[in-house]
């Protein structure tokens, strides 16, 4: 019941493994060391997320086929919070460290490390996204955190003391990957992602004229 809803959206992205890819990460033995491979994997699932729901809208009312695409009001807020880039990666960097810690505290033996570094990208709304460096863990977590249950329990606390809603539940989406993500006040957007293994993953929409990674401070 999914493929009219994704193939559109893979047209978009120029194939459906590309649509795979960025919205879930990287499987096993995928090849994913170009630049525009690591872009297209690290696209916001959560504007992907809303596309599947404007999706099913549509199905609901007629089963168009047009590809639906985020409201330009939409596209506006999400980047209403944008700061400046060094400032926006030291205050999300602590967030993503403080998450990781919680985790590796409440799962003992599961173990994250940086899966890929933190870069920028613009998006087709203009405006400009840092992407946080991806933490990944070999282990998938579904089952030791019984379904997300641990999960919640210790990094909802983290993500109120840093400004971000709770996860609230886990998230419908295809493919049998179990996901939780949230939001705070200036567009950033964090996801918990596990199918065989696991991702953190922390995008947030900052100010820059010409959305350059070597804007992203080091260290």
């Amino acid at each position: 019941m999914f493929a009219w809803i994704v193939l559109p959206i893979a047209a978009a992205r120029g194939t459906v493994e590309g649509w795979r890819v960025g919205l879930f990460g990287r499987e096993p033995g995928e090849d994913m060391d170009t630049t525009q491979a690591k872009r297209v994997r690290r696209r916001s699932r959560l504007e992907l997320a809303v596309a599947l729901s404007l999706a099913g809208t549509a199905g609901v009312a007629g089963c168009s086929t047009a590809t639906p695409q985020p409201s330009p009001s939409s596209a506006a807020s999400s980047s209403a919070g944008a700061g400046p880039v060094a400032e926006s990666f030291a205050k999300y960097d602590a967030v993503r460290t403080d998450v990781v810690a919680a985790l590796e505290k409440k799962l003992p033996g599961i173990s994250w490390t940086v899966s890929d570094p933190a870069t920028m990208q613009r998006k087709k709304d203009g405006s400009c996204f840092l992407y946080l460096a991806d933490m990944k863990s070999p282990e998938d977590i579904v089952e030791p955190s019984k379904k997300f249950q641990a999960v919640f329990d210790a990094v909802d606390p983290v993500l109120k003391e840093h400004g971000f809603e709770a996860f609230g539940g886990t998230d419908k989406v295809p493919g049998g990957w179990m996901v939780a993500s949230s939001t705070d006040g200036a567009g950033a957007s964090l996801s918990i992602e596990s199918k065989g293994m696991a991702y953190v993953r922390l995008q947030v929409p900052v100010t820059s004229a010409d959305c350059n990674p070597k804007e992203i401070p080091a260290g």
